[in-house]
């Protein structure tokens, strides 16, 4: 019997340890502490005030010149490179302040919301953003390749006639290409083509083609064939050579010619 009682010892002081050990609760996962957000509203001291609306007005400033100058050197107003300034480095209690308050807490201080705004980057400055947009449309402007219609350039000539001399030649049709535009006025270097009808020095008259050089003076935008203006109506004033004329005393110096000329309208002039 007492061995029988021995042995029932043993196995229970052996099982007990094992039963303890199965019977300890599983290790905790770590956990990160949940910051519940504020609602009541918040009261600055004067102090806090005065720092923060100093540290605004720092940082706006800052936040302007970092716009302004994105990427490139800043520039003061004499055009000079000048140091970039730090960011304002914010008060030490703002950061905790905006983290532990929510956004109708903020809202009942306009001035910690608008700072917890620029703290967080969120912050717009239309001023800013608006010196930046037009400083970006002038590069823009000057980097931008000005193209013209070739077609606006190509005019054509019609009822055109002399202008000063005793002898009428008339211009029939012709055309011309403008090259140099001074405001409303148009130069053409390269000689324009024109058919002209032209005494024959026997009392009738012959059909010789002119070389025309000289400028063209706009008037008007006009329709043509279309329901919107889509031409140019001309004034053109001409110095006139002609070929093989019998009348040597005005096809050697030329003569001078005036007319129409109707060119398509340059959608790019304003």
């Amino acid at each position: 019997m007492r061995r029988w009682l021995r042995g029932a010892f043993v196995v229970g002081w052996l099982v007990l340890p094992a039963g303890v050990a199965t019977a300890q609760p599983p290790p905790l996962l770590p956990s990160t502490p949940l910051v519940i957000p504020d609602s009541r509203p918040l009261q600055l001291s004067f102090d806090q005030a005065a720092e923060l609306a100093r540290w605004i007005d720092a940082m706006v400033k800052w936040q302007h010149a970092e716009k302004r100058w994105p990427n490139q050197p800043a520039h003061d107003a004499y055009g000079r490179i000048v140091r970039r300034q730090p960011r304002p480095e914010a008060p030490s209690w703002l950061e905790p302040t905006c983290a532990a308050h929510d956004e109708a807490a903020l809202a009942s201080t306009p001035a910690l919301a608008q700072a917890c705004r620029l703290l967080a980057g969120l912050a717009a400055d239309p001023q800013a953003e608006v010196i930046q947009q037009q400083t970006q449309t002038a590069r823009a402007d000057k980097e931008k390749l000005i193209k013209g219609s070739f077609l606006s350039r190509v005019h054509l000539d019609g009822l055109w006639s002399t202008t000063s001399s005793d002898v009428r030649f008339y211009g029939l049709v012709g055309s011309h290409i403008s090259l140099v535009d001074v405001g409303r006025v148009q130069f053409f270097g390269p000689p324009g083509v024109l058919l002209l009808s032209m005494p024959n020095g026997k009392g009738s008259r012959e059909i010789r083609v002119g070389y025309t050089w000289g400028m063209s003076v706009r008037l008007a935008d006009i329709t043509l064939f279309g329901a919107h203006k889509n031409a140019t109506l001309f004034l053109s004033v001409a110095k006139c050579w002609t070929v093989g004329s019998n009348l040597d005393r005005l096809g050697t110096g030329g003569f001078d010619i005036a007319g129409l000329s109707i060119a398509p309208r340059n959608k790019h002039r304003q």
